[in-house]
């Protein structure tokens, strides 16, 4: 009989692998957003094993149990023997057109304090559990239709009672309990026994009642599982635009940031950081390179760089594209007016578009940084080879600093030697951004 039980429990608990056999639905006219969750399932009794957990994703009109019914074939085969292909099969059929996923959580017994992790990708809304109290005749650690959580990074804990399935009598005999070797000497059925069904329905289990031979050491009080479960979306993956609308001025590559609402890169009426002083006035970037990046680390989850910068500057008319990814909800960009003093293009802190395949345009602005006077003369703006003839000044010249704020951009004045083909009217950018995924 020894023999017998243990084949049966060696049968049992392979066919639990993989950790988390799945079945999904077929395609549909609707496709609700799919999400993924991370479960951790944890034994909380202090002597009770529990099989790993079967789980079911589905929508509100899935009915896994339901206390005061009878129970399902496939739960009085988990509940009985731990035994996962009936109930398996109920929830993968229950599930396949509506969009749900299926499976088992785990690959062995859950001793008490043990934990198994899984996940899952659905489109449902809610999650139901059936798990073996395993030294009972047909206890069931149960979770019936539970709300999902809704939005990312979002936790929610649940904690599982333990159930009387009704379907055998509870005599509390290791000889009565198929998975006996997990609770202590006895040899156990090998299968349930016919003569102990009852025509019951699933109600709360009052835990063990010292009837049978099982040492008081499997009882419990309260619930027997905990489950947590985090929603964990994948970063969506924006393609990044950009566009040189002017007739007549360069604009170097965009510095940008995705990044939350805790970050400013630059603000109107504000006095410019190093890093926007640094581009406004040279078009050099690592400086705000770094500023973003040390922003991004301390505030967020974001992405900034250049917008292939290795290309060179944009001349009127050119663009460039670059994708992102990121989880954050934010861009801005900064990129010299190149034939200025200290003009620069930004955008700062526009949202990205929400949802998969939608397009957001940004026409953006010139801004004059306030860090050095504009002379508009091509002997004291750096980068002079693409303003026509001049050598430039190579660096920012100190004795042209003003202890100005970001101001809108005037424009060319006409105060120097810059021709006025390189004046403008209106934005200097367009900047097109669409989320792919």
């Amino acid at each position: 009989m020894k023999k017998r039980a243990s084949l049966v429990l060696i049968a049992m608990f392979a066919i639990l692998l993989p950790t988390v056999a799945t079945s999904t639905a077929g395609a549909s006219s609707y496709q609700p957003t799919e999400a993924t969750y991370q479960v951790e399932f944890t034994n909380i009794t202090s002597g009770q094993y529990l099989t790993p957990p079967n789980f079911a994703a589905h929508d509100y009109n899935v009915d896994v149990f339901q206390r005061g019914e009878q129970a399902s074939p496939g739960v009085q085969a988990v509940a009985e023997n731990g035994a996962v292909p009936v109930l398996a099969e109920e929830l993968a059929a229950a599930v396949a057109s509506r969009g749900g996923v299926s499976g088992v959580g785990g690959d062995g017994p859950l001793a008490p304090g043990a934990s198994s992790s899984f996940e899952f990708t659905t489109s449902s809304s809610r999650l139901s559990i059936v798990s073996m109290i395993i030294c009972t005749n047909d206890g069931f650690a149960g979770l019936d239709s539970r709300r999902l959580p809704t939005r990312d990074g979002q936790t929610r804990t649940y904690r599982l009672s333990g159930y009387d399935a009704g379907t055998e009598i509870n005599t509390e005999n290791r000889i009565d309990i198929v998975p006996a070797p997990f609770c202590g000497d006895g040899e156990g059925s090998g299968e349930s026994n016919p003569e102990l069904a009852e025509n019951g329905v699933i109600k709360r289990h009052r835990t063990l009642r010292g009837v049978g031979d099982l040492p008081a050491t499997f009882d419990w009080s309260g619930p027997v599982a905990e489950i947590q479960i985090t929603r964990v979306d994948p970063a969506p993956t924006y393609t990044i635009n950009v566009e040189n609308i002017t007739s007549g001025q360069y604009l170097t590559p965009p510095n940008f940031a995705v990044h939350n609402q805790s970050v400013d890169v630059f603000q109107r009426g504000q006095k410019a950081s190093p890093g926007v002083q640094a581009v406004a006035e040279n078009g050099g970037v690592p400086i705000l390179a770094a500023e973003l990046a040390a922003a991004i680390d301390a505030n967020g989850l974001g992405v900034s760089g250049v917008g292939q910068g290795d290309l060179g500057p944009l001349a009127p008319g050119a663009e460039r594209t670059f994708t992102v990814t990121s989880k954050e909800r934010k861009l801005s960009i900064v990129s010299m007016v190149v034939c200025t003093n200290d003009g620069f293009a930004g955008l700062d802190s526009r949202n990205l578009p929400r949802w998969d395949g939608d397009s957001r345009t940004f026409y953006v602005r010139a801004f004059d940084a306030g860090t050095e006077v504009n002379t508009e003369n091509r002997a004291d703006i750096v980068p002079a080879p693409f303003c026509g003839d001049g050598e430039g000044s190579g660096e920012s010249n100190p004795e042209l600093a003003e202890n100005g704020v970001i101001t809108n951009h005037r424009t060319l004045r006409g105060v120097g030697d810059l021709p006025d083909t390189f004046d403008w009217r209106g934005p200097v950018m367009k900047v097109t951004v669409t989320r792919n995924a």
